[in-house]
């Protein structure tokens, strides 16, 4: 922001000057067209976002042949004595135009770090939530066919543990920018620690996760794992909700009913002392890939 305000100064300054510039030196008398023509120029380069992303000497160049050109087109004089003159108000079309492309430029930077936080750098790392659930629904038809196992977990961000860990965000509006954020960062260590084959999408504020090869009986011990690893890695604590193929539904709409519905009254168990303890996961072999 420092910088943002260094640049718009400077622009102000000079724009502040060159509108004094004929009380400083009476002999200098710019032309009405240069008067009309430089603030055109500042307010188009700083307000078109298409005109930051031409090149910089397209940037300088184009202003002051258009300036050049409105020149003869109104008959005002080029050459001869108001040669001086001509050069002077290039000069001051060219630098106006580059004073405006850096402070275009600090405007553009601005933009992108907003669109960053309200985005979020982790939310291209899985799929949307309904290409995920397709995958899923297609794991599930390869776990019922085969007669295999398979967990689906639905995960979300407990918001007590996010104002613990923010504490200083007391606005609403900051409080969920961070959110975007922390979730951002749960995003990434779901990716980093579950397995290649795990399928990972979001759905709202929270996350779908598919185990395939996960009885019912390893799904207790799993969860707690995941709760400690994003503690460890991001400081907040995941409330899960579990649901087990074929123990606790066979339809992908119904594992996750029961899963969104454990989260309202999961039990969260944080164990900060077991943090180092594996959670082991049957490897998927060549006949269980999925189909």
């Amino acid at each position: 922001m420092k910088r943002m305000r260094f640049r718009v100064s400077l622009l102000i300054i000079w724009l502040f000057f060159l509108y004094n510039i004929e009380r400083v030196d009476d002999t200098i008398d710019i032309t009405r067209i240069a008067y009309l023509f430089v603030p055109l120029v500042a307010v188009l380069t700083v307000s078109v976002p298409f005109l930051c992303k031409a090149p910089w000497w397209v940037q300088l160049t184009f202003p002051g042949a258009l300036f050049l050109l409105l020149k003869v087109v109104v008959r005002s004089e080029l050459w001869g004595s108001a040669f001086p003159l001509t050069v002077m108000e290039l000069s001051i079309v060219t630098l106006t135009a580059a004073l405006a492309r850096f402070v275009s430029d600090g405007v553009g930077e601005f933009e992108r770090a907003i669109a960053r936080i309200m985005i979020g750098p982790g939310d291209e790392l899985f799929e949307p939530s309904s290409t995920g659930e397709a995958e899923m629904y297609k794991e599930l038809k390869r776990a019922r066919n085969y007669g295999r196992p398979l967990a689906l977990l639905a995960l979300e961000v407990d918001n007590a543990s996010i104002r613990a860990a923010l504490d200083r965000m007391v606005q609403e509006a900051q409080q969920a920018m961070m959110k975007r954020y922390v979730l951002s960062d749960v995003a990434k260590v779901l990716c980093d620690k579950l397995e290649d084959y795990d399928i990972i999408a979001r759905r709202g504020d929270h996350f779908l996760v598919l185990l395939p090869e996960v009885p019912n009986e390893q799904l207790f011990e799993l969860s707690n794992r995941l709760q400690e690893v994003v503690y460890q890695e991001t400081g907040v604590i995941l409330k899960i909700g579990t649901a087990a193929f074929p123990h606790d539904a066979v339809t992908f709409s119904n594992l996750l009913e029961k899963a969104l519905k454990g989260l309202k009254d999961v039990e969260i168990l944080v164990d900060l002392e077991d943090l180092e303890k594996p959670v082991h996961r049957q490897p998927v072999t060549t006949e269980q890939q999925p189909m």
